[in-house]
Protein backbone atom coordinates (compact mmCIF):
# COMPACT_ATOMS: atom_id res chain seq x y z
CA UNK A 1 0.00 0.00 0.00
CA UNK A 2 2.94 2.37 1.05
CA UNK A 3 4.51 2.02 -2.59
CA UNK A 4 1.01 4.13 -3.86
CA UNK A 5 0.90 6.56 -1.35
CA UNK A 6 2.27 9.44 -3.16
CA UNK A 7 -0.10 8.69 -6.21
CA UNK A 8 -2.98 9.47 -4.10
CA UNK A 9 -4.97 12.17 -5.27
CA UNK A 10 -7.96 12.26 -2.34
CA UNK A 11 -7.05 15.88 -1.61
CA UNK A 12 -6.66 17.33 -5.16
CA UNK A 13 -10.59 15.01 -5.48
CA UNK A 14 -11.67 16.78 -2.36
CA UNK A 15 -10.11 20.06 -3.40
CA UNK A 16 -11.93 20.12 -6.91
CA UNK A 17 -15.66 18.93 -5.34
CA UNK A 18 -15.14 21.46 -2.48
CA UNK A 19 -14.50 24.71 -5.86
CA UNK A 20 -17.23 23.25 -7.27
CA UNK A 21 -19.66 23.07 -4.47
CA UNK A 22 -18.83 26.31 -3.22
CA UNK A 23 -19.56 28.01 -6.55
CA UNK A 24 -22.81 26.62 -6.04
CA UNK A 25 -23.54 28.49 -3.24
CA UNK A 26 -21.80 31.61 -4.47
CA UNK A 27 -23.77 31.59 -7.42
CA UNK A 28 -27.20 31.15 -5.25
CA UNK A 29 -25.81 34.14 -3.08
CA UNK A 30 -24.81 36.28 -5.90
CA UNK A 31 -28.35 35.78 -7.51
CA UNK A 32 -29.87 37.97 -4.62
CA UNK A 33 -27.08 40.00 -4.98
CA UNK A 34 -27.47 41.41 -9.20
CA UNK A 35 -29.24 44.09 -10.84
CA UNK A 36 -29.84 41.47 -13.73
CA UNK A 37 -29.23 37.40 -13.53
CA UNK A 38 -28.72 37.59 -17.39
CA UNK A 39 -25.44 39.86 -17.36
CA UNK A 40 -23.56 38.34 -14.50
CA UNK A 41 -21.68 34.62 -15.41
CA UNK A 42 -19.88 32.42 -13.17
CA UNK A 43 -16.30 30.88 -14.05
CA UNK A 44 -14.52 27.73 -12.71
CA UNK A 45 -10.74 27.42 -13.39
CA UNK A 46 -11.28 29.86 -16.00
CA UNK A 47 -9.45 32.91 -15.28
CA UNK A 48 -9.28 31.82 -11.40
CA UNK A 49 -10.90 28.86 -9.38
CA UNK A 50 -14.26 31.04 -9.24
CA UNK A 51 -14.98 33.83 -10.69
CA UNK A 52 -17.62 36.19 -11.47
CA UNK A 53 -17.91 38.04 -15.06
CA UNK A 54 -20.90 41.25 -14.90
CA UNK A 55 -21.51 43.19 -18.27
CA UNK A 56 -17.83 41.15 -19.78
CA UNK A 57 -16.12 42.46 -16.97
CA UNK A 58 -13.86 40.15 -14.30
CA UNK A 59 -16.14 41.37 -10.95
CA UNK A 60 -14.33 38.91 -8.44
CA UNK A 61 -11.64 36.33 -8.98
CA UNK A 62 -11.68 33.29 -5.71
CA UNK A 63 -9.29 31.11 -4.68
CA UNK A 64 -10.18 28.00 -2.76
CA UNK A 65 -8.04 26.73 -0.13
CA UNK A 66 -9.50 23.25 1.79
CA UNK A 67 -7.70 21.13 4.21
CA UNK A 68 -8.73 18.20 5.95
CA UNK A 69 -6.98 19.60 9.13
CA UNK A 70 -7.30 22.36 11.06
CA UNK A 71 -4.30 24.87 10.71
CA UNK A 72 -2.79 28.46 10.95
CA UNK A 73 -2.54 30.38 7.84
CA UNK A 74 0.72 32.52 8.48
CA UNK A 75 2.62 35.13 6.41
CA UNK A 76 4.74 32.70 4.42
CA UNK A 77 1.66 30.61 3.88
CA UNK A 78 1.89 28.45 0.58
CA UNK A 79 -2.14 29.20 0.25
CA UNK A 80 -1.47 33.33 0.33
CA UNK A 81 1.52 33.07 -1.58
CA UNK A 82 0.46 30.61 -4.23
CA UNK A 83 -3.28 32.45 -4.81
CA UNK A 84 -0.44 36.41 -4.64
CA UNK A 85 1.23 34.71 -7.52
CA UNK A 86 -1.71 33.79 -9.48
CA UNK A 87 -3.55 37.27 -8.92
CA UNK A 88 -0.12 38.92 -9.69
CA UNK A 89 0.19 37.41 -13.39
CA UNK A 90 -3.40 38.27 -13.79
CA UNK A 91 -3.44 42.19 -13.01
CA UNK A 92 0.18 42.16 -15.10
CA UNK A 93 -1.45 41.17 -18.32
CA UNK A 94 -5.42 42.79 -17.43
CA UNK A 95 -6.65 45.77 -17.32
CA UNK A 96 -9.75 45.21 -15.00
CA UNK A 97 -7.56 45.45 -12.25
CA UNK A 98 -9.87 48.89 -11.35
CA UNK A 99 -13.10 46.82 -10.84
CA UNK A 100 -11.48 42.98 -9.49
CA UNK A 101 -12.21 41.83 -5.97
CA UNK A 102 -9.83 38.78 -5.32
CA UNK A 103 -10.68 36.84 -1.98
CA UNK A 104 -9.05 33.85 -0.96
CA UNK A 105 -11.15 31.75 0.58
CA UNK A 106 -9.65 28.91 3.22
CA UNK A 107 -11.04 26.67 5.46
CA UNK A 108 -7.85 27.44 8.18
CA UNK A 109 -7.68 30.26 10.70
CA UNK A 110 -6.28 33.47 10.04
CA UNK A 111 -3.39 34.28 12.82
CA UNK A 112 -3.85 37.18 14.95
CA UNK A 113 -1.81 40.17 13.20
CA UNK A 114 -0.43 38.59 10.48
CA UNK A 115 -1.36 39.66 6.59
CA UNK A 116 -4.50 37.39 6.85
CA UNK A 117 -5.95 39.55 9.31
CA UNK A 118 -5.11 42.52 7.90
CA UNK A 119 -6.65 41.57 4.76
CA UNK A 120 -9.94 40.05 6.92
CA UNK A 121 -13.54 41.22 5.92
CA UNK A 122 -13.67 42.38 9.37
CA UNK A 123 -13.65 46.30 9.30
CA UNK A 124 -11.79 45.99 13.04
CA UNK A 125 -9.23 43.96 12.14
CA UNK A 126 -8.74 44.99 8.36
CA UNK A 127 -5.66 46.93 7.26
CA UNK A 128 -4.24 46.03 3.56
CA UNK A 129 -1.47 49.32 4.48
CA UNK A 130 0.01 46.70 7.36
CA UNK A 131 -0.71 43.82 4.79
CA UNK A 132 1.45 45.51 1.87
CA UNK A 133 4.04 45.98 3.82
CA UNK A 134 4.62 42.80 5.30
CA UNK A 135 3.97 41.57 1.99
CA UNK A 136 7.02 43.91 0.51
CA UNK A 137 9.43 42.94 3.35
CA UNK A 138 8.70 39.29 2.79
CA UNK A 139 8.86 38.96 -0.74
CA UNK A 140 12.17 40.55 -0.82
CA UNK A 141 13.50 36.89 1.29
CA UNK A 142 15.73 34.51 -0.61
CA UNK A 143 15.25 31.24 1.48
CA UNK A 144 12.31 30.10 0.32
CA UNK A 145 12.14 27.57 -2.79
CA UNK A 146 8.59 26.96 -2.23
CA UNK A 147 7.12 30.62 -2.61
CA UNK A 148 9.85 31.94 -4.73
CA UNK A 149 7.76 32.36 -7.70
CA UNK A 150 5.40 34.06 -6.02
CA UNK A 151 7.56 36.14 -4.62
CA UNK A 152 9.04 37.18 -8.18
CA UNK A 153 5.77 37.57 -9.75
CA UNK A 154 4.49 40.31 -6.48
CA UNK A 155 7.95 41.86 -6.81
CA UNK A 156 7.98 42.36 -10.94
CA UNK A 157 4.15 44.54 -9.96
CA UNK A 158 5.00 48.32 -10.24
CA UNK A 159 3.92 49.82 -6.46
CA UNK A 160 0.70 50.92 -7.72
CA UNK A 161 -0.11 47.90 -8.86
CA UNK A 162 0.46 46.33 -5.75
CA UNK A 163 -0.82 48.87 -3.47
CA UNK A 164 -3.93 48.44 -5.78
CA UNK A 165 -4.34 44.49 -5.49
CA UNK A 166 -3.58 44.23 -1.97
CA UNK A 167 -6.19 46.80 -1.26
CA UNK A 168 -8.61 44.55 -3.26
CA UNK A 169 -7.70 41.37 -1.70
CA UNK A 170 -10.42 39.87 1.23
CA UNK A 171 -8.55 36.61 2.96
CA UNK A 172 -11.56 34.64 4.34
CA UNK A 173 -10.31 32.11 6.60
CA UNK A 174 -11.80 29.84 8.69
CA UNK A 175 -14.82 28.97 6.10
CA UNK A 176 -17.06 25.78 6.15
CA UNK A 177 -15.70 22.88 4.80
CA UNK A 178 -17.10 20.61 2.11
CA UNK A 179 -19.84 19.17 4.48
CA UNK A 180 -20.49 22.04 6.04
CA UNK A 181 -20.58 24.13 2.86
CA UNK A 182 -23.61 21.31 1.44
CA UNK A 183 -25.52 22.26 5.43
CA UNK A 184 -25.29 26.11 3.53
CA UNK A 185 -26.77 25.32 0.78
CA UNK A 186 -29.76 23.32 2.52
CA UNK A 187 -30.27 26.75 4.50
CA UNK A 188 -29.96 28.86 1.36
CA UNK A 189 -32.90 26.57 -0.35
CA UNK A 190 -35.37 26.58 2.26
CA UNK A 191 -37.28 29.50 0.56
CA UNK A 192 -37.15 27.31 -2.93
CA UNK A 193 -39.07 24.40 -1.73
CA UNK A 194 -41.24 22.37 0.85
CA UNK A 195 -39.12 21.44 3.91
CA UNK A 196 -39.38 17.79 3.47
CA UNK A 197 -37.97 18.05 0.04
CA UNK A 198 -35.02 19.89 0.46
CA UNK A 199 -32.51 17.69 0.88
CA UNK A 200 -33.33 15.36 -2.65
CA UNK A 201 -33.91 18.91 -4.32
CA UNK A 202 -30.51 20.08 -3.32
CA UNK A 203 -29.13 16.82 -4.70
CA UNK A 204 -30.94 16.92 -7.65
CA UNK A 205 -29.51 20.73 -7.90
CA UNK A 206 -25.92 19.55 -7.42
CA UNK A 207 -26.09 17.01 -9.99
CA UNK A 208 -26.97 19.15 -12.57
CA UNK A 209 -24.45 21.76 -11.47
CA UNK A 210 -21.89 19.22 -11.68
CA UNK A 211 -23.00 17.38 -15.31
CA UNK A 212 -22.73 21.09 -16.28
CA UNK A 213 -19.36 21.84 -15.13
CA UNK A 214 -18.37 18.85 -16.46
CA UNK A 215 -19.96 20.21 -20.14
CA UNK A 216 -18.44 23.28 -19.85
CA UNK A 217 -14.71 21.36 -19.04
CA UNK A 218 -15.48 19.24 -21.75
CA UNK A 219 -16.54 21.82 -24.28
CA UNK A 220 -13.89 24.18 -26.55
CA UNK A 221 -17.15 27.21 -27.39
CA UNK A 222 -18.17 28.18 -23.70
CA UNK A 223 -16.14 28.31 -20.66
CA UNK A 224 -19.05 30.57 -17.92
CA UNK A 225 -22.25 29.78 -16.99
CA UNK A 226 -24.96 32.49 -16.95
CA UNK A 227 -26.51 32.97 -13.11
CA UNK A 228 -30.26 32.97 -15.11
CA UNK A 229 -29.36 29.17 -16.28
CA UNK A 230 -28.85 28.25 -13.24
CA UNK A 231 -32.83 30.06 -11.94
CA UNK A 232 -34.33 28.22 -14.79
CA UNK A 233 -32.79 24.79 -13.41
CA UNK A 234 -34.37 25.75 -9.78
CA UNK A 235 -37.38 27.14 -11.52
CA UNK A 236 -37.94 23.43 -13.25
CA UNK A 237 -36.65 21.68 -10.33
CA UNK A 238 -39.62 23.63 -7.63
CA UNK A 239 -42.20 22.78 -10.41
CA UNK A 240 -41.09 18.96 -10.34
CA UNK A 241 -41.34 19.05 -5.94
CA UNK A 242 -45.17 20.43 -6.51
CA UNK A 243 -47.80 18.43 -4.83
CA UNK A 244 -49.16 17.80 -8.48
CA UNK A 245 -45.63 16.64 -9.67
CA UNK A 246 -42.83 14.21 -8.89
CA UNK A 247 -38.60 15.13 -9.91
CA UNK A 248 -38.38 12.90 -13.59
CA UNK A 249 -34.59 11.54 -12.54
CA UNK A 250 -34.03 9.23 -15.44
CA UNK A 251 -35.52 10.19 -19.07
CA UNK A 252 -32.49 9.52 -20.39
CA UNK A 253 -31.39 6.63 -18.45
CA UNK A 254 -30.10 3.46 -20.85
CA UNK A 255 -29.33 -0.03 -18.66
CA UNK A 256 -25.79 -0.59 -19.12
CA UNK A 257 -26.25 -4.34 -20.53
CA UNK A 258 -29.41 -5.21 -22.68
CA UNK A 259 -29.23 -9.07 -23.69
CA UNK A 260 -32.31 -9.89 -25.62
CA UNK A 261 -31.28 -13.23 -26.22
CA UNK A 262 -30.20 -14.29 -22.55
CA UNK A 263 -33.48 -12.39 -20.61
CA UNK A 264 -35.85 -14.61 -19.50
CA UNK A 265 -38.00 -11.47 -17.79
CA UNK A 266 -41.67 -12.49 -17.92
CA UNK A 267 -42.72 -9.52 -19.50
CA UNK A 268 -40.38 -9.65 -22.13
CA UNK A 269 -41.71 -13.81 -22.74
CA UNK A 270 -45.06 -12.32 -22.88
CA UNK A 271 -43.75 -9.16 -25.66
CA UNK A 272 -42.43 -12.70 -27.74
CA UNK A 273 -45.44 -14.26 -27.53
CA UNK A 274 -47.00 -11.31 -29.48
CA UNK A 275 -44.45 -10.83 -32.17
CA UNK A 276 -42.50 -8.35 -30.93
CA UNK A 277 -39.66 -7.17 -32.66
CA UNK A 278 -36.04 -6.39 -31.45
CA UNK A 279 -36.72 -2.58 -31.66
CA UNK A 280 -39.80 -3.07 -29.52
CA UNK A 281 -37.88 -5.58 -26.71
CA UNK A 282 -35.18 -3.49 -26.43
CA UNK A 283 -37.33 -0.09 -25.71
CA UNK A 284 -39.98 -2.31 -23.19
CA UNK A 285 -36.09 -3.03 -21.09
CA UNK A 286 -34.91 0.34 -21.35
CA UNK A 287 -38.47 1.73 -20.11
CA UNK A 288 -38.55 -1.63 -17.25
CA UNK A 289 -35.32 -0.13 -16.16
CA UNK A 290 -36.35 4.09 -15.80
CA UNK A 291 -39.82 3.15 -14.23
CA UNK A 292 -38.08 0.52 -11.54
CA UNK A 293 -35.58 3.14 -10.53
CA UNK A 294 -37.56 5.83 -10.69
CA UNK A 295 -40.16 4.54 -8.24
CA UNK A 296 -36.96 3.19 -6.46
CA UNK A 297 -35.17 6.81 -6.13
CA UNK A 298 -38.40 8.71 -5.32
CA UNK A 299 -39.40 5.64 -2.42
CA UNK A 300 -35.96 6.07 -1.21
CA UNK A 301 -36.27 10.21 -1.19
CA UNK A 302 -39.79 9.90 0.72
CA UNK A 303 -41.04 11.83 -2.38
CA UNK A 304 -44.68 9.31 -2.40
CA UNK A 305 -47.29 9.50 -0.55
CA UNK A 306 -47.97 6.40 1.62
CA UNK A 307 -49.56 3.77 -1.17
CA UNK A 308 -49.43 5.63 -3.49
CA UNK A 309 -47.54 3.46 -5.98
CA UNK A 310 -49.54 -0.16 -5.27
CA UNK A 311 -52.82 2.77 -6.15
CA UNK A 312 -50.91 4.25 -9.50
CA UNK A 313 -50.53 0.25 -10.36
CA UNK A 314 -53.81 -0.37 -9.79
CA UNK A 315 -54.51 2.34 -12.11
CA UNK A 316 -52.54 1.44 -14.99
CA UNK A 317 -54.43 -2.08 -14.44
CA UNK A 318 -57.57 -0.80 -14.67
CA UNK A 319 -56.69 1.29 -17.59
CA UNK A 320 -55.45 -2.36 -19.12
CA UNK A 321 -58.71 -4.12 -18.58
CA UNK A 322 -60.72 -1.33 -19.91
CA UNK A 323 -59.11 -1.47 -23.07
CA UNK A 324 -58.98 -5.71 -22.76
CA UNK A 325 -62.25 -5.70 -22.99
CA UNK A 326 -63.31 -2.87 -25.61
CA UNK A 327 -60.77 -4.66 -27.52
CA UNK A 328 -61.82 -8.44 -27.46
CA UNK A 329 -65.15 -7.46 -28.72
CA UNK A 330 -63.10 -7.20 -32.00
CA UNK A 331 -60.67 -10.44 -32.63
CA UNK A 332 -62.32 -14.02 -32.71
CA UNK A 333 -59.78 -15.85 -29.96
CA UNK A 334 -60.59 -19.34 -31.32
CA UNK A 335 -57.32 -18.26 -33.79
CA UNK A 336 -54.24 -18.15 -32.64
CA UNK A 337 -53.24 -15.37 -35.17
CA UNK A 338 -55.79 -13.12 -34.18
CA UNK A 339 -54.91 -13.65 -30.46
CA UNK A 340 -51.54 -12.54 -31.33
CA UNK A 341 -53.27 -9.48 -33.19
CA UNK A 342 -55.28 -8.56 -30.21
CA UNK A 343 -52.26 -8.89 -27.89
CA UNK A 344 -50.09 -6.00 -30.36
CA UNK A 345 -53.14 -4.06 -30.08
CA UNK A 346 -53.50 -4.04 -26.66
CA UNK A 347 -49.91 -3.51 -26.37
CA UNK A 348 -49.71 -0.61 -28.28
CA UNK A 349 -53.18 0.99 -26.62
CA UNK A 350 -51.20 1.00 -23.21
CA UNK A 351 -47.48 2.14 -24.55
CA UNK A 352 -49.94 4.99 -26.40
CA UNK A 353 -53.25 5.64 -25.44
CA UNK A 354 -53.02 4.59 -21.38
CA UNK A 355 -50.10 6.51 -20.70
CA UNK A 356 -51.62 8.32 -17.33
CA UNK A 357 -49.29 10.03 -15.18
CA UNK A 358 -48.43 8.73 -11.30
CA UNK A 359 -49.80 12.92 -10.49
CA UNK A 360 -51.64 15.56 -12.63
CA UNK A 361 -48.46 17.50 -13.65
CA UNK A 362 -45.77 14.23 -14.60
CA UNK A 363 -45.47 14.76 -18.07
CA UNK A 364 -43.18 11.88 -18.54
CA UNK A 365 -44.61 8.81 -20.38
CA UNK A 366 -41.65 6.13 -18.91
CA UNK A 367 -42.96 5.82 -16.08
CA UNK A 368 -46.45 4.24 -17.23
CA UNK A 369 -44.98 2.40 -19.83
CA UNK A 370 -42.43 0.87 -17.74
CA UNK A 371 -44.37 0.24 -15.44
CA UNK A 372 -47.14 -1.32 -17.57
CA UNK A 373 -44.56 -4.16 -17.96
CA UNK A 374 -43.62 -4.41 -14.33
CA UNK A 375 -47.39 -5.66 -13.97
CA UNK A 376 -46.63 -7.88 -16.83
CA UNK A 377 -43.95 -8.75 -15.46
CA UNK A 378 -45.64 -10.42 -11.97
CA UNK A 379 -48.64 -11.45 -15.26
CA UNK A 380 -51.08 -8.98 -12.95
CA UNK A 381 -51.77 -8.11 -16.74
CA UNK A 382 -50.90 -9.66 -20.05
CA UNK A 383 -51.22 -9.00 -23.48
CA UNK A 384 -51.72 -12.42 -25.20
CA UNK A 385 -55.31 -13.77 -24.06
CA UNK A 386 -53.51 -16.89 -22.68
CA UNK A 387 -50.57 -15.43 -21.01
CA UNK A 388 -51.21 -17.32 -18.02
CA UNK A 389 -50.84 -21.09 -20.12
CA UNK A 390 -47.83 -19.66 -21.68
CA UNK A 391 -46.31 -17.79 -18.79
CA UNK A 392 -47.32 -18.53 -15.53
CA UNK A 393 -45.49 -21.70 -14.64
CA UNK A 394 -41.87 -20.29 -15.00
CA UNK A 395 -40.13 -17.36 -12.61
CA UNK A 396 -38.84 -13.69 -14.12
CA UNK A 397 -35.55 -14.07 -13.92
CA UNK A 398 -32.96 -11.06 -14.48
CA UNK A 399 -32.51 -7.34 -13.11
CA UNK A 400 -34.49 -4.25 -13.78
Amino acid sequence: MSDFTSFDATSSFVGYLYQARYALLLALKKIDDVDDPDNCFISIEKLDDVAFEESGTSSELLQMKHHTKAGNITDRSQDIWKTVRVWSEFVASSNELESAVFSLVTTEVAAESTIAEFLSCDKDKRNPGLALERMRSISQETKSETNKKAYEAFCSLEPWQQNKLVSSIYIIGSSPNIVDIRHLLLKKLRSAVFADYVDPFLTRLEGKWFSRIIDIFCSSDEDVICLSEVLDVMDDLRNQFLPSNLPADFSDAIPTNIDLDGDARRFLEQLRLIGASNRVLTTAVINFYRAYEQRSRWSKDNLLRPGEIKKYLDRLKDEWENYYGLLEMEYDFSQEQQMVNFGAKLYSKCQLEAVIPIRSEFSEPYVARGSYNTLADDLAIGWHPDYQSYCGSGKSEGVA
